[in-house]
C-alpha cells in the first residue's frame, strides 16, 4: 500500500502555551490552537504568533506599585506610593512632584481609589487619607461630615454586645465605667456613643475606666413610678402613648413600684398620666424623676479606629463609597450615604448610609469592585449588588446575592472589560467573574487557567488591561513569585474570547506590572554589579530587548570620548566610541542598529564599555530575551481510504512575515534561517523576509521536538507552522 503524505498546518496560536499532558490529545480543538511552549510570545488579533514587547529603561526607582490618576482633563500622572513619600511621575517616568511626609509606615497594603481631583488612600494600620490636586498635590486626612450637635457622620458599630457602660454625667468632662475590659490606649482621640450621643475619649485609666468629653448632651435616665410595676421586665422597651417617649428598662423595683429607664427617644421624658406600654404590659405613669445616667448596653464605637483598624478595600459607585474587609468585622460592608462620600449617617431614608454584616456563614469580604454592578469577593463566595440597571441602591433593597461559592485570595483583583479577574484561595487558579446569558444576564465564574495552571507559580499580583492602549490586543498579567509573568492576551470582549497565556521571562525578575499612560510599566529587579537594583521600565513593541536605551545616530565629526580620550567620527562611521550602558553595570548587553544585530558586549562594573561595534544608525542597547514556540507534533494522519494512520513527521514548514534571522530547532539541532541571501547588499541590514521555510526532520519522528526560536533581537512574526507527514 502506498504511503499517505500530507502537510498539516496550524494557523491559529491564540491559546498560546497549554498543559504538557495534552501531548497525545491531537484530536482536540485545544491542541490545534495552542503550543507546547510559548516563552515570551504573544498572540495577535489575527491569531498569528510574535514576540512579546521589550521594555525601555526609565529609571532606577525603589517602588512596588503605580497607579494612573487624571485630576483634570488631559492632566495625567503616574502615582507611586512608597513608605516615606508619594511620587508623581510624567509619561517619561520623570518625577514631577514628591509628597512628603506621609502618615503610613508601609505602602505594601495601601488601597488607592482615584476620584478625579481627589485620590483616596487607605492604610489598614493608620487610616484613610485624601490626596487632592489644585495645580499641586496636597495630602491630608479623610474627614467625615459634621452632624448636628458637633457629632461626626461616621460609621459606628457595636463591638461589645453584652457589655454596659455608665457615664458619670450627661455633659462636660466625665468618666465612663464599663462592665468588662473594653478600653485600650488606642481609644484616646476616638469617639464612642452612649444612646446615639457622642463622647470623645480623652484618656484611658484602666481597661474598664476611661475619661471623656461629651460632644452632644447624653440622653437622660428616668425613674418611673406606677401603681404597679410587676409585669415590666428588664431589657424591654417602654413607649409613651402620648409623647412617643421610648426607653430601655434597666431595673425594676416592685415594692417601690418603680422602673429605671435609659432614654432612647424624646429626651424630655414621658408625661405623668400617660400610659407606658412594654411588650407585655401597660400601666399609667404616676410620677417620674431624672436620675444619674444608668449603665446601658445601648452604646457603640466608631467602626474605624486604631483599636479596630481600617478597611482594606474600597470602591465608588452611584455617588456612594463602598468599604470592605474590616479587620474586626470581616463580614461587614459599609456604604456611605448618596449625599456625600463623607456622610455616613445611617437611617431608613433612601439616601442614608448602610453599615451591615451580610453574606452566608459570616464570610470575609476581601475586595469590593465596581463592575457596573458592585462585586464583593469573599474568602467563601462571590457576591453582587445590583446597580447595573440604573436602580437606586437604598438601605431597604441592599441585598448582596451570592452567585458562586469559590473564594478569593488576598491579592487585589482587577477589572477586565466588564469582568473581574481574581486569584482563588488555592493560589493556583485564576478565575473571572463575568456576565453571561443571551436574554437575562447573570453573574458567573469562569476558570481561566484550566489549561494553563502550570504557568501560575506562587502568584503575588495581578495587572489588568489598559483601557487606553493603542494596540488592538489586550493583556492581563499574573506576576509570579519566581519573577516570571503569566501573560494573557486576547482581543475584542474578554467574556467572548478564549484567553491565551504565555510565560514572559527576563534577565532578572518581574516584580509588578501596571497599566499606565496607554501602555504598561513594570517594576523589575536586575542583578547588577554591586547588588540587585529595582528598575522602572516600560513595555513597548518598539523595543527589541529589555531594559533598552535608544540613542540616535550622532552627527558626522561629532567628538565622542573613550577613557577620556577624544574619538572622531570618520564620515558616518563610528570608529570606536564608548556609548556605555551605565544602568546595566556588570551585564552583557546586546546591540541593534535598525534591523542589524551587532552581537553582545560586556559592560564593566562602572557602567562603561571598552568598545562598541563599528556600525552606523540609530541603535538600541539592552538585554536580549529569547522567544520560543514549541509545536505539538502531528500524531495521526487521516486518509479517506484507510482511516487514521500513525504519522511520522519528516519536514517542519514555517511561514514568517517581515522577519529577519531566526532558528528552527529540530530534535535539539538548531538551524539558522533568514539573514542574507545571494545577491543581498552586505553593507545594509539583512532584509526582512516574508517566506515559507522548510526544514528536514532528522532523528526521532514520533513525538519530535519542533521549536521555532527567536534567538537574537529583531523582528519575528510566525504566520503559520506546518508539518509534512507520512503514514
Amino acid at each position: 500500500m502506498a504511503r499517505v503524505k500530507d502537510t498539516i498546518w496550524q494557523r491559529d496560536f491564540s491559546l498560546l502555551e497549554v498543559r504538557e499532558d495534552l501531548l497525545e490529545a491531537d484530536d482536540t480543538d485545544l491542541r490545534k490552537r495552542s503550543l507546547r511552549e510559548a516563552t515570551n510570545c504573544r498572540a495577535l488579533a489575527t491569531r498569528i504568533l510574535t514576540q512579546r514587547p521589550g521594555t525601555f529603561y526609565l529609571s532606577d526607582l525603589d517602588f512596588s506599585r503605580a497607579v494612573e490618576v487624571e485630576p483634570q482633563d488631559g492632566v495625567k500622572f503616574g502615582m507611586i506610593p512608597r513608605d516615606a513619600d508619594v511620587l508623581m511621575l510624567n509619561e517619561t517616568g520623570g518625577v514631577v512632584e514628591t509628597i512628603s511626609p506621609v502618615p503610613w509606615s508601609s505602602a505594601d497594603d495601601l488601597w488607592i481609589l482615584p476620584l478625579r481631583d481627589e485620590v483616596l488612600i487607605g492604610d489598614p494600620a493608620t487610616g484613610i487619607y485624601s490626596l487632592t490636586y489644585n495645580g499641586t498635590w496636597t495630602l491630608g486626612d479623610f474627614t467625615f461630615s459634621t452632624a448636628p450637635g458637633g457629632q461626626r457622620a461616621q460609621p459606628y458599630w457595636v463591638f461589645h454586645q453584652n457589655t454596659t457602660i455608665r457615664p458619670s454625667a450627661r455633659a462636660g468632662n466625665i468618666s465612663i465605667t464599663a462592665s468588662a475590659d473594653v478600653f485600650q490606649q488606642g481609644h484616646v482621640g476616638t469617639r464612642i456613643r452612649y444612646g446615639q450621643r457622642e463622647i470623645l475619649i480623652t484618656g484611658v485609666m484602666t481597661s474598664k475606666l476611661a475619661l471623656g468629653a461629651v460632644v452632644s448632651k447624653l440622653p437622660p435616665s428616668f425613674r418611673l413610678t406606677f401603681n404597679t410595676a410587676i409585669q415590666y421586665r428588664v431589657g424591654e422597651t417602654v413607649v409613651g402613648s402620648d409623647t412617643n417617649y421610648q426607653g430601655i428598662i434597666v431595673a425594676t423595683n416592685e415594692s417601690a413600684k418603680t422602673v429605671d429607664v435609659v432614654t432612647t427617644n424624646f429626651f424630655d421624658g414621658p408625661d405623668v398620666g400617660e400610659d407606658m406600654s412594654s411588650e407585655s404590659f401597660t400601666a399609667m405613669l404616676t410620677a417620674r424623676s431624672e436620675i444619674s445616667p444608668l449603665a446601658s448596653t445601648i452604646w457603640d464605637e466608631q467602626m474605624m479606629s486604631p483599636v479596630h483598624g481600617w478597611p482594606r478595600s474600597a470602591t465608588a459607585r452611584g455617588g456612594r463609597l463602598f468599604l470592605a474587609d474590616f479587620p474586626a468585622i470581616p463580614s461587614m460592608v459599609a456604604v456611605s450615604s448618596a449625599r456625600d462620600i463623607r456622610d455616613w449617617k445611617t437611617g431608613a431614608a433612601d439616601d442614608d448610609a448602610i453599615t451591615r454584616e451580610v453574606g452566608d456563614n459570616k464570610p470575609r469580604f476581601r475586595h469590593v469592585i465596581d463592575a457596573g454592578d458592585v462585586i464583593l469577593l469573599a474568602d467563601r463566595g462571590c457576591y453582587h449588588i445590583n446597580t447595573r440597571d440604573g436602580s437606586t441602591l437604598t438601605p431597604s433593597n441592599f441585598n448582596p446575592v451570592r452567585f458562586d461559592q469559590r473564594g478569593c485570595s488576598a491579592i487585589p483583583p482587577v477589572l477586565v472589560d466588564d469582568a473581574v479577574v481574581f486569584i482563588e484561595t488555592n493560589m493556583k487558579t485564576v478565575s473571572a467573574a463575568l456576565l453571561s446569558g443571551n436574554v437575562y444576564l447573570k453573574w458567573t465564574v469562569r476558570n481561566l487557567t484550566l489549561m494553563h495552571n502550570h504557568l501560575i507559580s506562587g502568584p503575588v499580583a495581578l495587572c489588568g488591561p489598559n483601557a487606553e492602549a493603542a494596540e488592538t490586543e489586550k493583556y492581563l498579567f499574573v506576576v509570579n513569585s519566581d519573577g516570571s509573568l503569566a501573560a494573557a492576551s486576547w482581543n475584542d470582549s474578554f467574556g467572548e474570547r478564549e484567553v491565551g497565556l504565555s510565560p514572559w521571562r527576563t534577565e532578572g525578575a518581574f516584580k509588578a506590572v501596571f497599566p499606565i499612560f496607554g501602555t504598561y510599566w513594570a517594576a523589575v529587579d536586575r542583578d547588577l554589579s554591586g547588588g540587585t537594583t529595582r528598575m522602572l521600565e516600560r513595555f513597548s513593541v518598539d523595543a527589541w530587548m529589555d531594559s533598552t536605551i535608544s540613542t540616535a545616530e550622532p552627527a558626522a565629526d561629532t567628538i565622542l570620548t573613550m577613557d577620556g580620550d577624544p574619538v572622531l567620527m570618520q564620515g558616518e562611521e563610528i570608529v570606536m566610541a564608548r556609548q556605555g550602558a551605565t544602568h546595566l553595570p556588570g551585564m552583557t548587553v546586546a546591540y541593534m542598529f535598525g534591523d542589524t544585530y551587532a552581537g553582545e558586549w560586556p559592560v564593566s562594573a562602572d557602567g562603561t564599555m571598552a568598545a562598541e561595534p563599528g556600525l552606523t544608525g540609530d541603535r538600541q542597547i539592552g538585554l536580549h530575551f529569547e522567544c520560543r514556540a514549541k509545536l505539538w507534533p502531528v500524531e495521526v494522519l487521516e486518509s479517506p481510504r484507510v482511516g487514521l494512520l500513525k504519522a511520522r513527521v519528516y519536514k517542519l514548514v514555517v511561514s514568517v512575515q517581515n522577519t529577519c534571522v531566526w532558528q528552527a530547532v529540530v530534535n535539539g539541532k538548531a538551524r539558522v534561517l533568514g539573514g542574507y541571501s545571494v545577491g543581498d547588499d552586505l553593507s545594509a541590514a539583512p532584509p526582512r523576509r516574508t517566506k515559507v521555510y522548510k526544514v528536514p526532520v532528522f532523528g526521532p519522528r514520533d513525538h519530535p521536538d519542533l521549536d521555532i526560536v527567536k534567538h537574537q533581537p529583531g523582528p519575528w512574526w510566525v504566520l503559520a507552522a506546518g508539518q509534512e507527514v507520512q503514514g
